[in-house]
């Protein structure tokens, strides 16, 4: 082993609050705050668990705080148990003093990761050190824990839909993401010491490294890597001389669209238009990373590829009009607004106000073509409703990586902060449940199972080798034979 390193600081620092220690009578109000609320307002939290197996989880929980705790420990043994409800909308963070420092200060880990089949990877350098052996290496420990133990703590606090498992691993290279985790477990870090095993070498390497701050990940990117990522977040091209299509999108967001001066119907509309007169008859849709945005635009997108009016969300609802925990957030009098619900026979409420809801009109020119998708576990929550819908009523191909979301719906819409009163630890409660007009899926914990699944290792991403797009053309050179 070659050793590079001076003397390991702790791995948190003096002052953190969250090392502040709260007595289990504090921590048991918090906790019972946190329950009722979830019991209350979460409209799907028997969506995965039974509610006999949830009373226990919670009971078992609760019992299990000890005389004194943490606000840390506290927030991580929450984290764990929201984590087994299984939704993707539903998080613990930690409280504002606590997370400000993390967004604001030299906290981060000094390299960008890449997972791949169970092993951590430098994908991205920030670090003093020069790319050469660092770039690609294997990571074996992070501060002397070996990096599958680790990667199995993290997964134990991160949420998602159902029993899915690649959205967790897209969430690792997010560096501000991946900070909150380590944040939970570790404390603020004062050092990072880095174990690993160069691409072309047996032998472990062991480094420290200093944290850094986002402003400087982004100057030492713009350094070594260039520009950042600067294409618009919609983008089509035709490939091939014009025979086949590339269509991008790589967000929902509106808000996004409207700093980028993109008007997402209008661009559609071209878009498809184009498609029409050139007779294209293989659409590659690029949907990879996108996490989603405004529900109507995933609507928008679909009923391009659908030759009939159609229903989108069979169902959309809310437990309640208004809800009691509203007393620990920032707007405790805040109602739904007057008209969007109405009171069904189940004892919930319909969101009868929602464009998507009702039949939804067809767009033209309609979209005949063959379709293959580019997935992976980036793609959440507006963009895993539309890619449910595709896969269900259409003979699109999916090409890539398990998508991040849930097949039927999530819950999401209003998503309102509980602030625990002691500890204030918060608690993003999602309070709509979208159901998707879907059937039939094989594995209703999961996302979109792909028909072809592609593995991106660290050489491609060092690469820039897009191996998800030359599958896709390798099908559709596939397809042109057969004909």
């Amino acid at each position: 082993m070659i050793v590079l390193l001076v003397p390991l600081p702790s791995p948190a620092q003096v002052g953190d609050p969250g090392s502040e220690t709260f007595a289990r009578e504090l921590l048991q109000q918090d906790f019972d705050v946190f329950r009722n609320a979830l019991e209350e307002a979460h409209p799907g939290i028997h969506t995965f668990v039974p509610k006999e197996e949830l009373d226990s989880m919670f009971n078992t929980s609760r019992s299990s705080i000890p005389e004194n705790m943490t606000s840390r420990q506290f927030t991580v043994l929450l984290c764990k148990l929201v984590a087994r409800i299984r939704d993707g909308h539903l998080r613990v963070v930690p409280p504002k003093r606590q997370l400000d420092p993390l967004d604001e200060g030299a906290y981060l880990l000094p390299v960008q990761v890449h997972w791949d089949n169970g092993d951590l990877y430098v994908w991205k350098n920030y670090s003093s050190l020069p790319d050469t052996g660092l770039l690609g290496a294997r990571i074996v420990s992070i501060n002397g824990r070996s990096t599958h133990d680790l990667l199995r703590d993290l997964f134990e606090l991160m949420p998602s839909d159902g029993n899915n498992m690649t959205h967790k691993y897209r969430m690792l290279p997010r560096s501000r993401q991946l900070v909150r985790y380590l944040y939970m477990l570790n404390g603020y870090p004062t050092i990072f010491r880095l174990e690993y095993i160069a691409r072309s070498a047996s032998v472990p390497v062991v480094v420290d490294l200093a944290p850094i701050s986002f402003d400087t990940l982004l100057r030492v990117f713009k350094e070594r890597y260039g520009e950042l990522d600067e294409r618009k977040s919609l983008e089509f091209t035709p490939l091939d001389s014009g025979r086949v299509g590339y269509l991008r999108v790589s967000s929902f967001d509106k808000s996004l669209h409207k700093d980028q001066k993109l008007d997402f119907g209008k661009f559609l509309r071209t878009t498809f238009t184009r498609l029409s007169k050139d007779s294209v008859q293989h659409l590659i849709l690029d949907l990879r990373d996108n996490g989603g945005g405004t529900d109507e635009y995933g609507k928008l997108l679909y009923s391009y590829f659908t030759g009939s009016d159609f229903q989108y969300y069979r169902s959309l609802r809310m437990n309640k009009e208004s809800f009691d925990f509203f007393r620990y957030t920032s707007r405790p009098d805040i109602r739904a607004p007057k008209g969007m619900l109405k009171a069904n026979g189940e004892g919930t409420f319909d969101n009868i106000q929602h464009p998507n809801v009702g039949i939804q009109k067809h767009a033209l020119p309609t979209y005949t073509g063959r379709i293959y998708v580019l997935i992976n576990g980036g793609c959440f929550s507006t963009t895993s409703e539309f890619l449910s819908m595709l896969h269900d009523h259409t003979n699109a191909v999916f090409v890539g990586e398990e998508s991040g979301g849930g097949y039927y719906g999530n819950c999401s819409g209003p998503t309102p902060d509980l602030i625990l009163p002691n500890t204030m630890v918060r608690v993003e409660i999602p309070l709509m449940q979208y159901r998707m007009n879907v059937e039939g899926s094989p594995r209703p914990d999961r996302g979109i199972i792909p028909d072809e699944p592609v593995r991106v290792s660290i050489d491609a991403k060092l690469g820039d080798h897009d191996v998800e797009l030359e599958r896709a053309l390798e099908l559709i050179d596939a397809a042109r034979q057969d004909h």
